[in-house]
């Protein structure tokens, strides 16, 4: 379903005069980190709710409000932090939950498990347990 669409795109923009290799390897890389970031996020809520918390998840919420997981009101984003897409509290390119969820009444709690960016190419980057305890303390109270 998607292999078609894929391959046609890449035809076009290799026929634009971009080298096929750039627009192989460019492609590769956006399916790897869109594939890691779903492994991510599902050994993330795996591994809290194993550890007792309701956590909940729904694709069409993180398509839309950027939402990853919650329990009741708690909002979780899980993110490798990078400067231009979202790091900290800097801005980024990419919306925010806090800002997408602002007038919606009660209001939502919002945390974040924040990665240092990846240092091995071709292997899953995943949350560390200390960073599973910690957004598990913030989940629980």
């Amino acid at each position: 379903m998607l292999g078609e669409p894929a391959k046609a795109k890449m035809r076009e923009v290799v026929n634009s005069g971009t080298p096929e290799r750039l627009v192989r390897d460019a492609v590769r890389w956006r399916v790897g980190n869109a594939y890691y970031s779903f492994l991510r996020e599902i050994y993330t809520v795996v591994r809290l709710r194993a550890m007792g918390i309701d956590l909940r998840v729904q694709p069409l919420a993180d398509a839309l409000f950027r939402v990853d997981a919650w329990v009741g009101r708690k909002v979780v984003s899980l993110r490798v932090g990078n400067k231009k897409f979202r790091q900290g509290e800097s801005a980024g390119r990419k919306t925010r939950p806090e800002q997408l969820l602002a007038d919606v009444l009660p209001r939502f709690e919002f945390s974040a498990i924040e990665l240092s960016p990846a240092t091995k190419v071709g292997r899953v980057h995943l949350p560390s347990a200390e960073h599973i305890h910690q957004a598990a303390a913030g989940l629980s109270d």
